[in-house]
């Protein structure tokens, strides 16, 4: 299961676990093409797949959400909590709003959506958790302040997972760097903040998808974070990359 099925990193994501032979429910908050056209050229290649549409900023769809989520194919064997709501603000211009839906999509959806999962699951089965977080919490700057309030606390949910001491549950956490172009950034200032990471290079999408793979290919190691972004986490910034 893939959340946010709209995002650039979905579907590489969505094509790797398609790829592993799995059956694939998307989410999306609401109908979009690029999904439609993502989940006919899986299907056409022989994949599974459903596209389930509910907006993680309201209580209401993320609770729909959940009493549908084993419908399809019984419980997902691996969640991606990948939705994600990034809108600028910053300290002293904040916004309530986008705070109030920062917690909704990147705390209570995941939230809801693993307690739905441990809830209905075989007893037998086994989840593998991958929540895709962001570097700059490894080293903070005030840019996007209610966005990295909620990664933050998605963040604290994996390693409060971790701690849980279920064998049945590993939750990791990716924090991926600059990979995309965001905010005011084109393609050649992308290309130029690139080169201010220290391997000298943005992360590709493949790199993250890997990671994945042998996390699920070597079932015995625990719930953990995992920085993936070339040593950006190490640099001193006091604004995010695209607002230096």
């Amino acid at each position: 299961m893939i959340t946010g099925a709209s995002s650039r990193l979905a579907a590489p994501l969505a094509r790797f676990f398609a790829g592993r032979g799995y059956a694939l429910l998307l989410h999306q908050r609401s109908p979009r093409k690029n999904v439609a056209a993502l989940a006919a050229e899986l299907r056409d290649h022989g994949t599974a797949v459903e596209v389930l549409t509910f907006d993680f900023a309201t209580r209401e769809k993320i609770d729909a959400f959940c009493a549908g989520l084993a419908e399809p194919f019984g419980v997902p064997e691996a969640i991606v909590n990948n939705a994600s709501h990034f809108v600028h603000d910053f300290p002293g211009g904040g916004d309530a709003n986008l705070l109030v839906e920062s917690f909704m999509v990147h705390m209570l959806a995941p939230f809801l959506i693993l307690e739905t999962a441990c809830r209905e699951k075989r007893e037998e089965q086994k989840i593998s958790v991958f929540n895709i977080l962001d570097q700059k919490l490894l080293n903070l700057n005030p840019d996007y302040y209610s966005y990295t309030l909620g990664k933050s606390g998605l963040q604290t949910l994996t390693e409060l997972w971790g701690r849980s001491g279920r064998a049945d549950v590993r939750a990791f956490g990716l924090l991926p760097g600059l990979m995309f172009p965001s905010g005011p950034q084109d393609e050649a200032r992308f290309a130029e903040d690139a080169q201010k990471i220290p391997t000298g290079r943005a992360l590709p999408p493949q790199d993250l998808c890997a990671l994945i793979g042998f996390l699920l290919d070597h079932p015995d190691m625990p719930g953990a974070l995992f920085p993936m972004d070339g040593g950006e986490h190490l640099l001193a910034r006091r604004r995010d990359v695209a607002f230096e």
